[in-house]
């Protein structure tokens, strides 16, 4: 518990900065969805989009509750991986850091296993990954009311849910990488491309409709804020597929560091 709160400590600061970051970008949005409760305004932005962009945002979701889709649009499309870079790049960074610095011998020489050491300190990244996700929806919310708009709180934390999900996998797979790198730059540069280029290929099938019909071509087709704020259903599949998912990488990241030699 000792090793989980200081690697929690050392989080903080990160945190924050990226905390202000997205409030910022919360408040910007917020200030501007009261515009979008006029229905003129939001057939004159549908009818100026490609059908695939319609889809993109949630048409259903436009037409019903502007507000939400202006916010999806603007927010939620792009939250995980925002939210996953910070998550993919601490994680690289855990381990890889010492190593290039040539501290892992020290490391390893703390009165720990190597699996309570690996485990308490990518615990105390998932709880910062969360504390993000959760202080941005408060925020946002917070922002709303101050205007006078309700929003879909229950949406907003259920799509925050399945984000974080999202996070966790990205995470897990750049603690993978950092659990056997040997530099620190080169660790993070993997983790940039664990994040983004994901996201870029699901981005271009969602808007060329390549993969219509086939949503597990899709990196990110696990993470659909149109729907989960439509329907408000809990997901229950995506837990079960990224959480799994994350936990299998876990363990091979587990694996590849209790056989690391110093």
């Amino acid at each position: 518990m000792t090793l989980y709160r200081q690697a929690l400590r050392q989080q903080v600061l990160s945190l924050l900065l990226w905390f202000l970051a997205f409030a910022a970008m919360a408040g910007t949005v917020a200030s501007v969805a009261g515009a979008m409760q006029h229905t003129d305004v939001v057939q004159a932005m549908l009818n100026q989009m490609p059908a695939a962009m319609r889809a993109l945002i949630g048409g259903d979701l436009m037409l019903t509750r502007p507000i939400d889709a202006y916010l999806n649009g603007k927010i939620f499309q792009y939250l995980p991986v925002m939210v996953g870079i910070f998550a993919a790049f601490q994680a690289a960074g855990l381990f890889a850091r010492e190593a290039e610095q040539h501290r892992f011998d020290f490391l390893l020489g703390l009165p720990i296993s190597r699996r309570q050491l690996l485990l308490a300190r990518f615990g105390a990244l998932l709880t910062t990954v969360a504390a993000l996700w959760a202080l941005t929806i408060l925020a946002l919310t917070a922002l709303l009311r101050q205007q006078g708009i309700s929003g879909d709180p229950a949406g907003y934390w259920l799509t925050a849910y399945n984000g974080f999900l999202v996070d966790l996998l990205l995470a897990a797979v750049a603690l993978w990488v950092s659990a056997g790198a040997s530099e620190y730059r080169r660790a993070l540069r993997t983790a940039l491309v664990i994040v983004a280029v994901p996201f870029v290929i699901d981005l271009s099938l969602r808007l060329a409709q390549a993969a219509k019909g086939w949503l597990y071509l899709q990196p990110y087709g696990y993470y659909d804020p149109p729907q989960m704020m439509l329907t408000h259903a809990f997901p229950w599949v995506t837990t079960l597929v990224l959480g799994g998912a994350a936990a299998l990488v876990t363990a091979l990241a587990l694996r590849t560091f209790l056989r690391r030699e110093v």
